[in-house]
């Protein structure tokens, strides 16, 4: 399910961003755009992609911010 069309960098730096909770920036690819959009939208897609580059428990982290 790895977003192939970004670097793993890239979507880590998303999958932070997200759980930090920082905006986009406005000037994001639409590769970009739409990863963020469909983690943001999706928990399951969000831990699923945060496991994929070896990350675990962000969707704690991200659920307990509210």
């Amino acid at each position: 399910m790895a977003n192939e069309v970004l670097p793993s960098h890239d979507r880590q730096s998303i999958i932070f961003d997200v759980v930090d909770g920082i905006p986009p920036s406005g000037d994001e690819s639409d590769e970009v755009k739409s990863f963020r959009s469909q983690i943001e939208s999706d928990n399951s897609l969000l831990e699923y992609s945060a496991e994929e580059l070896g990350f675990n428990n962000v969707l704690f982290e991200y659920l307990s911010q509210g």
